[in-house]
């Protein structure tokens, strides 16, 4: 089914949505399908719920669909997004982030990456000559 658009609603918290176009002999009709999230009881029927039913749907559905250009586009990066979060992670005391507000957060989260990319760089300067033809 086409998917026209990933879409992101909410001010607080924020819920993702397929805007699907499903085409039909009298016109496409245009749905919204939340993706990545799972019901809780209360919001469906009784025992008509994910958690009720033990169903997760964020391991069935993807928010960018195979085979298609985004994700052609992201999916390589991803693992090199998950090892610099983790890492990231795991240099902040308790796990925890140690700035209060988005411009704290955005320049410790700066800080982090140029700290990174400077130790690549020294490490492929000091590697690269061993590995060239002439040495």
């Amino acid at each position: 089914m086409p998917i026209r658009r990933l879409e992101r609603r909410g001010t607080r918290t924020y819920r993702w949505y397929h805007v699907l176009e499903i085409p039909c002999r009298r016109g496409s009709h245009i749905r919204r399908l939340a993706v990545g999230t799972t019901s809780r009881a209360g919001e469906r029927p009784p025992g008509e719920s994910d958690e009720e039913r033990g169903f997760h749907r964020a391991e069935h559905l993807q928010q960018i669909p195979e085979f298609t250009r985004t994700h052609q586009l992201v999916y390589p990066y991803r693992s090199d997004a998950e090892s610099g979060h983790s890492q990231l992670d795991a240099s902040l005391w308790n796990g925890r982030l140690i700035s209060y507000g988005v411009e704290a957060q955005k320049l410790l989260t700066l800080g982090f990456v140029l700290a990174q990319n400077s130790t690549s760089r020294a490490l492929h300067d000091e590697v690269s000559p061993l590995l060239s033809p002439t040495a």
